[in-house]
């Protein structure tokens, strides 16, 4: 299939990057400064990185919880509230969701609601019509899953109530409720990560620290899926993705984002130096 080339687009992101510093662009800012130049269907798989926001979003107004609406997602509250009580056009495993809640036969997993539509948005995900989509989908749900193990075996909670299962993957479901992590259990060529995370979790590093290095697991995977994508839309999520990483250390810790931001400069520098 005929993928568009955003030559110019994406050249230029370094010097878009560079307004960070002015605190210029999050991840929200450079998807509505390029909706204009991707096509329907390329800003189509854009929004899908925001869904989790409209999940939470979801999950907060289904539960009454007290949080502030969160403007990243795709779905305004009002929109969000309205299909709520009558999905009718929201997205399908939304639609799913709510309707098994109103249901007098609810889901049977015994997940618990967040993990529910947990599930059903990372079944969606998979079935999108776009490689890396799936990839950096089913390598996030992976990842989940196994700190999700790692905390419940640390502090005694119930693991398979806890997993976001993968119905196509019952032998990783298996090995994963069983909570017995040695790596040479998970022979996968989905999962080469696995012995990195065990060793972050077992090292004495504080939290902050800990995290910072999941994210660079999550940075060096979405190099090496891209690695043979130049100007694609392919590099333009992976690195939509890396702004979202940045947003999130900028809310906690402003020089940290920084350092993180610098990085993704260097990257992107290093990967287009070719073009000079």
């Amino acid at each position: 299939m005929f993928k568009q080339h955003y030559y110019c687009l994406i050249a230029g992101l370094p010097d878009l990057v560079q307004n960070e510093f002015r605190k210029g662009l999050t991840a929200l800012q450079f998807r509505r400064d390029v909706a204009e130049e991707l096509t329907p269907s390329d800003y189509a798989l854009l929004q899908l990185l925001f869904r989790q926001n409209d999940n939470q979003n979801l999950l907060n107004l289904i539960l009454q919880q007290d949080f502030q609406f969160d403007i990243r997602g795709n779905y305004t509250e009002d929109y969000l509230r309205n299909q709520i009580v009558e999905p009718t056009d929201i997205a399908a495993y939304m639609n799913i969701f709510i309707t098994e809640l109103k249901s007098e036969n609810p889901d049977q997993s015994n997940l618990s609601i967040e993990n529910r539509l947990q599930e059903l948005f990372y079944n969606d995900m998979l079935k999108t019509n776009n490689a890396f989509i799936r990839k950096w989908f089913a390598f996030e749900r992976n990842l989940k899953n196994m700190l999700t193990v790692i905390a419940c075996n640390q502090y005694g909670y119930d693991i398979p109530r806890q997993l976001i299962p993968d119905k196509n993957r019952d032998d990783l479901n298996k090995l994963l409720i069983r909570g017995n992590l040695k790596p040479e259990l998970f022979v996968d060529e989905d999962l080469p990560w696995i012995d990195q995370v065990l060793r972050i979790a077992e090292s004495g590093a504080d939290m902050v620290e800990k995290e910072k290095a999941i994210d660079n697991i999550k940075w060096t995977y979405l190099d090496e899926i891209t690695v043979s994508d130049y100007f694609t839309i392919e590099k333009i999520l992976s690195f939509v993705i890396k702004l979202k990483i940045l947003d999130r250390w900028h809310e906690l810790d402003d020089e940290t984002g920084l350092i993180f931001l610098k990085r993704l400069i260097n990257d992107l520098e290093m990967s287009y130096s070719f073009a000079e």
